[in-house]
């Protein structure tokens, strides 16, 4: 069979594949006789050499599993196409079967997963029929492993043993009973499979094949004994493969050479004939006949391996003495292209070292680049910072100046006559933008030194409710009639002593109870003193106007005002919250709405410092 006689049939299956897409198999096909008639008529033209009648009975066969989506049928067309081959040495025509068969698994392989086992089966068979051994072994061990765990695992995983056990009947003999071992074993676990009878027929006939090659013929006749009683309860008698092998040799074992030798021209498979008749002339001491046949039977072999051997044995030390030069030639190219990769290499680092300098130096340039704008922005934001602080602390110390200078004048004014109630008025009016202006000039001193100044060199003992006493006491004034002042000791009965710094303390508690004051008109402010196992909690309530929600994420940060219309520079809850941490506390903002402000200060009771 040649190549291109296969090739119009493999177009013939893609054509029909295209208007016809294969789906999942079913086990029975609706038309189960016109499926047996087909399929052993294809198997039938195998035994002929008519090439045609073969292709036209696989494409037939073929067609009619994929009407009825049979994929196993569809494949076995595939195999008889192999087959046929491999029977007449045809082995570049298989071997180009065997690879578009996997080819079309592979592309259909979601709706043949079972099937997958196939190709490296058929593959295997390929490269023991041209004498590739390992890559025989390597392919069977593929579907072994495949075919596991499939529907296809009871009824043909013994035959694959059986296979193993084949590819190295002529080379190994230890290796092929270790594997009919396997194949017996496997046999004996499915006995009502459909093949059983069959494959013990052939597991027994190697057997048997074994033994005579290795010159044990009373094992022999053991072992075909067994194959004889075991093919009488075969179902398919024409199905045996190595049954006929063994029974020439029973013939031969009998005294009748020349009806053995005629047996072995009955065989189809024209590698075995060859084997099976060196096996003959070797037991009849022919060793230069049987010499000859596999001489013979190399060069028959189509496949570029058996040539190359076969040449190799003609042309010995022509081949040996070009091999010698070639090898002396490689030695000085391997040479040459040493040097000329060590170059190349030196080369490429030098290229990849000036390459990554460069990129180096880029980043470098890119890093300086950032650091600059970095530092531009924070130069430029310190800048406008320090704007708006002057600003800020310009119009707030400018306004209680006008106002004292105002009523200074007023005071000073020499016809200026006052009822003792007005001349109070001024005098607190002054005393209260006196206040504001110092108090403004302590934030600022206070935020200045905070970096350089160190809180913990000043921790000392304190009483929490007396400096609670004198926050409230020196907080500005407020209405009485209108908002009252509370303090509530939570911590009675316990010891109001804790270790802090003092002076930051009764500074933290009173800017907060400063903008409670500035903003809570009506109602109350609170100051309430609690205390757990580790800390001391300053908590300061009051019934103002709250704080906006687009402003609580800003409230800590310095020169953030709530009202812009309000006294003050922002620095109040920014020095708190800086301190704060300093004294291994926190502040925190528990709540705040239009009905008023809840801010809480804690402080550990034993302050750890390095001292």
């Amino acid at each position: 069979m040649t190549l291109n006689h296969w090739a119009k049939y493999i177009l013939c299956t893609a054509t029909l594949l295209v208007t016809l897409p294969a789906v999942s198999q079913t086990d029975f096909c609706n038309d189960t006789a016109k499926h047996s008639k087909l399929r052993d008529a294809m198997w039938a033209a195998c035994s002929q050499d008519d090439s045609h009648k073969v292709y036209a009975a696989c494409w037939a066969y073929q067609a009619h599993c994929i009407e009825c989506k049979d994929n196993t049928g569809y494949y076995d067309s595939w195999v008889c196409g192999v087959m046929y081959n491999l029977d007449r040495m045809n082995i570049h025509d298989a071997y180009h079967i065997a690879n578009t068969m996997k080819d079309d698994l592979v592309r259909r392989r979601d709706v043949v997963k079972d099937e997958q086992y196939l190709a490296p089966k058929m593959l295997g068979h390929v490269y023991n029929a041209c004498g590739n051994i390992p890559g025989a072994l390597k392919e069977f061990e593929k579907a072994i492993e495949l075919i596991k765990g499939t529907k296809y695992e009871k009824d043909g995983l013994s035959f694959l043993y059986l296979g193993m056990a084949h590819i190295q009947l002529n080379n190994n003999s230890a290796e092929t009973l270790k594997w009919l071992d396997k194949d017996l074993e496997e046999l004996a676990r499915n006995k009502d499979q459909k093949d059983y009878w069959r494959g013990l027929t052939d597991a027994y006939a190697m057997k048997a094949i074994v033994m005579f090659k290795k010159r044990r013929y009373a094992d022999f006749h053991k072992y075909i004994a067994l194959a004889e009683q075991s093919d009488a309860k075969n179902a398919n008698p024409q199905g045996d493969i190595f049954l006929p092998y063994a029974r020439i040799y029973q013939t031969l074992l009998n005294g009748n050479t020349q009806a053995a030798l005629a047996e072995v021209e009955n065989l189809s498979n024209l590698k075995e004939r060859y084997l099976v008749s060196c096996d003959i002339y070797t037991y009849l001491g022919n060793t230069d006949k049987a010499f000859l046949l596999q001489r013979e039977l190399m060069h028959t072999r189509d496949s570029i391996t058996g040539v190359i051997i076969a040449e190799n044995i003609q042309n010995q030390e022509e081949e040996m003495f070009l091999l010698n030069q070639k090898q002396k030639a490689a030695r000085i190219m391997n040479i040459v292209l040493v040097i000329a990769m060590v170059l190349a290499l030196m080369l490429i680092v030098a290229l990849a070292l000036s390459i990554y300098g460069r990129r180096r130096y880029q980043e470098m340039l890119l890093t300086k680049n950032k650091e600059l704008k970095r530092a531009y922005k924070q130069v430029a934001a310190a800048d406008e910072m320090k704007t708006d602080f002057i600003r800020s602390v310009s119009h707030e110390i400018r306004t209680p100046l006008n106002i004292i200078n105002g009523f200074t004048q007023v005071l000073m004014e020499p016809n200026a006559e006052f009822e003792p109630e007005e001349r109070q008025s001024l005098a607190d009016t002054i005393g209260k933008n006196t206040r504001q202006i110092t108090s403004l000039v302590n934030k600022m001193l206070a935020l200045a030194n905070e970096h350089t100044k160190d809180l913990l060199k000043d921790v000392e003992e304190t009483d929490a409710l007396d400096i609670c006493h004198k926050a409230l006491s020196a907080m500005p004034p407020v209405n009485p009639d209108r908002v009252s002042l509370e303090l509530v000791d939570q911590a009675e009965g316990h010891s109001k002593t804790l270790t802090t710094n003092s002076d930051s303390l009764l500074q933290m508690l009173g800017n907060i109870l400063e903008n409670s004051a500035k903003f809570t008109d009506d109602g109350y402010i609170r100051l309430i003193l609690s205390k757990d196992k580790n800390y001391f909690h300053f908590t300061i309530e009051d019934t103002g106007c709250g704080i906006p929600s687009d402003k609580i994420g800003t409230i800590f940060n310095r020169f953030t005002k709530v009202d812009e219309f309000k006294e003050g520079l922002g620095l109040g809850l920014a020095y708190c919250h800086e301190t704060v941490a300093k004294l291994g506390g926190t502040l925190v903002l528990d709540q705040t709405s239009a009905a008023g402000t809840t801010f809480t200060l804690s402080l550990p009771i034993k302050l750890k410092t390095n001292n």
